[in-house]
């Protein structure tokens, strides 16, 4: 399936769809901040870059949010730098 993934100048973020149940279940829209991007994927300056630097990662990207998701169905997902850090530092 394509990347759903878009820059969301309001909020700062490239926005993204989850499927946590697979394709046939819930469409889940979730959020990596673009400082995230910067930090953790390199992302080079620019709304189309920053797509595509999710787009690169969107496996690791996709597996932090839909863990999200599963702790906490009614949360929005938004990830932060700090989110692939490890726990417990």
């Amino acid at each position: 399936m394509a990347s759903e993934a878009t820059f969301h100048p309001a909020t700062g973020s490239v926005q993204f769809a989850i499927y946590p149940d697979g394709y046939d279940g819930a469409r889940i829209i979730a959020r990596i901040d673009e400082e995230a991007l910067h930090a953790r994927f390199h992302a080079p300056e620019g709304d189309t870059e920053l797509v595509r630097a999710y787009a690169e990662n969107a496996d690791s990207i996709d597996a932090l949010a839909t863990a999200r998701y599963r702790e906490n169905p009614t949360a929005a997902i938004c990830l932060h730098s700090t989110d692939f850090q490890p726990r417990g530092r």
